[in-house]
């Protein structure tokens, strides 16, 4: 039984030896007047994570997510979960190329005058990625484009299944420090 635990111990100590931790996030914020009508939407959202890095080519990682917007008496407010997995299959110097693939979870509310609709959301996606090492601490991350499945249900009686690739995307940066 010692011989076990000792295995384990040994083993756990080598993985978390050659392991990294990092963490990362995003901060988005929007205002838009639209030309029709007085009315301007704001939305915000603010996008943490934090990762792990097994080896030089596999990360896995969680990001967590909260949001709204408002237009006038409209309101939502959006509440998301995302384990992923990153692996990198081409490194150069100080730069690097990924794929990332994730499974997300979304929680989705609106408010209006006439009511409260709720809306969740479960997909799976995958986007490439680059990276590049500013310091042995930081390093600049965008990623961009998505191939996604998603499924949509919702309060007001609807369901719906998505299927994509979207290469036209927004592309979204993000600063990674590492521990």
């Amino acid at each position: 039984m010692k011989k076990v635990l000792f295995a384990i111990a040994a083993l756990a100590s080598c993985m978390t030896a050659s392991a990294q931790l990092w963490v990362s996030g995003g901060l988005n914020l929007d205002n838009q007047s639209y030309w029709n009508d007085d009315d301007t939407r704001t939305s915000w959202s603010l996008e943490p994570a934090i990762g792990y890095a097994l080896d030089d080519a596999l990360e896995v990682g969680l990001s967590f997510g909260i949001g709204g917007s408002s237009k006038g008496d409209d309101k939502s407010t959006n509440f998301s979960i995302a384990p992923f997995a990153r692996y990198t299959f081409l490194s150069e110097g100080d730069f690097s190329m990924f794929v990332q693939g994730q499974l997300g979870y979304t929680y989705h509310k609106d408010k209006d005058p006439l009511g409260e609709d709720k809306l969740w959301s479960f997909g799976v996606s995958f986007c490439p990625g680059i990276k590049y090492a500013l310091t042995d601490q930081f390093a600049i991350v965008a990623t961009f484009g998505n191939l996604y499945f998603d499924h949509d249900d919702s309060d007001w009686g609807g369901a719906q299944n998505g299927f994509g690739l979207n290469i036209d995307s927004r592309l979204n940066f993000g600063l990674v420090y590492s521990f």
